[in-house]
């Protein structure tokens, strides 16, 4: 059954009732304010009004202003991820997700402050600088060893950053590299994603739509992407295997 669904995604196919529904989540507003912020006739914001306030999306509050109701501000943010993937469709196209457990499919808007477009080689320096400003901890999964960085890794660990990383079980490392001797390893039969990050920032990187790791990264400072980084991070290495890696 999936006629409500059906009608919610109408009412939601309207840009202009979507900003009124971003206007009011902001703060509560009445009609003429609505009808000037979004340029809109009075009789034009009513009507989509009427319509939001039948979805049960709206509602007005006992000062008469126009607010979201719970399953309002609930369907708002279940459509974060909806809107980072829909501004970001280029991306999503040329790259693979399906290895990425739902649960954080759900939360993709939280990537929403991620910089998008970095080069190869620009990734990788900045990949370099933020991990030479790590003064808690670095952690890293990735499908192979980040030799530009192994430099940064051994003067941090003389520091005491603590050092956690996720390798494929039949990774090989190049040879001579050597990982810090205090590092916590951990292995995974596949690894569908890197992850580079620091108490302060992070990167993310997802592998192309022919399954080979792209490593122009998402990148960003801000606490929800840091926050998603992390807890991505600490799902796969529970679910990891202890021990020596090949980076040993």
């Amino acid at each position: 059954m999936v006629e409500k669904l059906c009608k919610l995604l109408f009412e939601l196919s309207s840009p202009e009732r979507m900003n009124i529904l971003l206007e009011i989540q902001r703060q509560g507003l009445k009609l003429s304010h609505i009808s000037q912020k979004l340029d809109l006739t009075v009789p034009e914001a009513s009507r989509h009004l009427q319509r939001l306030s039948e979805a049960k999306l709206v509602g007005k509050n006992v000062d008469g202003l126009f607010e979201l109701t719970a399953l309002g501000n609930l369907v708002l943010s279940l459509l974060s991820s909806l809107k980072f993937v829909s501004e970001n469709n280029q991306y999503f196209l040329g790259h693979l997700t399906s290895h990425i457990p739902i649960e954080f499919i759900g939360r993709l808007g939280e990537l929403s402050s991620a910089g998008l477009g970095a080069d190869v080689m620009t990734g990788f320096r900045i990949a370099e600088i933020m991990l030479q400003g790590a003064r808690e901890y670095i952690w890293i999964m990735s499908d192979q060893i980040l030799t530009n960085v192994a430099p940064v890794i051994v003067e941090r660990a003389k520091g005491g950053v603590e050092f956690r990383f996720i390798f494929p079980e039949k990774l090989v490392p190049p040879p001579g590299v050597k990982p810090a001797p205090s590092a916590q390893r951990r292995t995974l039969p596949k690894v569908g994603a890197v992850i580079l990050m620091t108490e302060k920032e992070a990167i993310f990187c997802l592998p192309d739509k022919e399954g080979r790791m792209d490593y122009s990264p998402l990148i960003g400072k801000g606490a929800s992407f840091h926050q998603w980084c992390r807890d991505l991070f600490l799902h796969y290495w529970e679910r990891a295997t202890p021990g020596t890696t090949p980076y040993a």
